[in-house]
């Protein structure tokens, strides 16, 4: 190879015209061949920008999407990983890092449709008469809808920590389509198991779509978003995701070997000058988010302010808020149940002596050291240590979460009461990247609300995996009215609502 094509110049223009070529419905092969022929390796990075080109040249970056597994066919097996050499324990191929972990899932979901789902689903249409075939597609379908752990860990865990590097736009995309995933997912089973059954050819269409858009996006977490966040990531950050990722749980596999990194290898990565790929990645990103968000007939209302990061609002929001203006009260609300009704006018009645008690003299609050070194947290009405404090968040039946007057996540209620799954890795999170693309509209409205004043609390209630979920969200202020930020209360009143009767001390 002569030196000319050592050049990062030469590199950049001949990747460009490869992918030109193929986006040109060009000859795959031809494709290969070239590249093979001049090429030995290639950085991410270095396709990244060629494709960054094409899209300044005019392309629609949606094509770049729709063609990246050709992409990737192109130049896999020569894509550099620009590492440094890590022990293998420390390395995603090892058993138990979460690379590996994610990938083994994928593995068997792949196989779960490939070998059982879509092979049954053609034996079912061809005997017309084999309920045996439907039953297996029934359990394969409902095997399935464990895939939202998989999408959980990768919200919760590796979106927040690609924020943190400045790799916003893919979370966003990614997401959205994670939803859609599990809606293609849940419609294919109620249909396998509607009675009647329906139309075969139509229960097809459906697996068949909800088949190829999970296999886009193992394809796309393995080809694109773990490549990209490799290049970032420290060993510390792996090992964080590892730690956090037992509580919500792994789809279709065992619970993984423990993994942790070892010292050595923190304290090399520390030494590590971070790659500008992050950069790169993202504005390319930015283009695929910008170009999906032209498609939408109605784009969303911008937000009075800017807004940053609270917590997951589920997916089906039933509630809506009623800011206090005349436009918006003439909006026809879902009727509230009693039993909601009854909670609330429990809290008016309670106001007026909660306005005497706040006349009475109290203590400000403060913190108090002891002799012991032990903190005593003061409040006006009364004191407890740190010890007690921390005891009594961990036993009351809530799922809590404190926003900042920032709209950044600061903390979360770790007990065994939560509803939606929170990690460390949340903490200092903006709140746009803390939702799927769906909500994100409906959390900006009411933190915009909570910061003018318009209004101090907003209510939805759910049905979530079998649980009735109240969700509330408090305006948290000073005595004076600063805004502080927001807090969120959920609560499973599943087996309140079904109380009757009095059960008397």
């Amino acid at each position: 190879m002569c030196e000319q094509q050592h050049s990062s110049a030469y590199r950049q223009k001949r990747i460009v015209e490869i992918l030109k070529m193929l986006h040109e419905g060009g000859s795959f092969e031809e494709a290969k061949r070239i590249f093979d022929e001049s090429f030995s390796g290639v950085d991410v990075s270095e396709i990244t920008s060629a494709e960054r080109e094409l899209i300044a040249s005019g392309l629609n970056p949606m094509e770049i999407q729709h063609l990246c597994n050709v992409h990737a066919a192109v130049f896999k097996g020569a894509i550099n990983s620009n590492g440094a050499e890590t022990p293998e324990q420390e390395q995603p191929g090892h058993p138990g890092h979460p690379v590996a972990v994610m990938k083994l899932e994928n593995l068997v979901m792949n196989s779960l449709l490939n070998d059982e789902l879509l092979p049954c689903l053609k034996k079912w249409q061809q005997s017309g008469t084999d309920q045996n075939y439907l039953v297996r597609m029934q359990q394969a379908l409902k095997d399935l809808q464990l895939i939202d752990r998989h999408y959980l860990r990768k919200e919760n865990l590796i979106f927040p920590l690609m924020d943190q590097y400045g790799i916003t736009a893919p979370p966003k995309v990614m997401w959205g389509v994670d939803d859609q995933i599990r809606g293609l997912v849940k419609t294919a089973y109620q249909m396998v198991t509607a009675e009647p059954i329906p139309d075969k050819y139509a229960i097809e269409a459906a697996v068949e779509k909800m088949s190829k858009e999970i296999q886009e996006m193992i394809f796309k977490e393995e080809e694109i978003m773990i490549p990209m966040v490799n290049e970032v990531f420290t060993p510390a950050d792996w090992g964080l995701i590892a730690s956090e990722s037992q509580p919500i749980g792994y789809t279709l596999i065992p619970d993984p070997l423990p993994w942790q990194p070892s010292a050595e290898a923190i304290a090399a990565a520390e030494k590590r000058t971070v790659p500008k790929i992050a950069q790169e990645l993202n504005a390319m990103a930015q283009s695929l988010a910008g170009a999906q968000m032209t498609t939408q007939t109605t784009p969303p209302e911008p937000a009075p302010t800017s807004m940053a990061a609270a917590t997951n609002i589920p997916f089906e929001i039933q509630g809506q808020v009623a800011p206090k203006t005349v436009a918006k009260k003439a909006a026809v609300k879902p009727e509230m149940p009693d039993f909601v009704k009854a909670m609330l006018a429990d809290e008016k009645e309670a106001a007026p002596k909660a306005k005497v008690q706040a006349r009475r003299e109290a203590p400000q609050p403060h913190i108090e050291i002891g002799v012991d070194n032990q903190a005593k947290i003061v409040l006006p009405s009364g004191s407890m240590n740190i010890s007690e404090l921390t005891a009594i968040l961990q036993v009351l039946p809530l799922d809590l979460t404190f926003v900042d007057q920032n709209d950044i996540v600061r903390w979360f209620s770790d007990n065994e009461h939560r509803i939606f799954p929170r990690t460390r890795a949340v903490i200092g999170r903006a709140v746009v990247n803390c939702h799927p693309p769906k909500s994100v509209d409906k959390v900006e409205n009411i933190l915009a609300d909570f910061h003018a004043g318009r209004e101090d609390h907003a209510d939805f209630w759910l049905n979530f995996r079998g649980m009735f979920v109240y969700i509330r969200y408090f305006a948290v202020r000073d005595p004076q009215g600063q805004y502080l930020g927001c807090l969120e209360v959920s609560q499973d009143l599943t087996e309140l609502r079904a109380l009757t009767g009095e059960k008397r001390l």
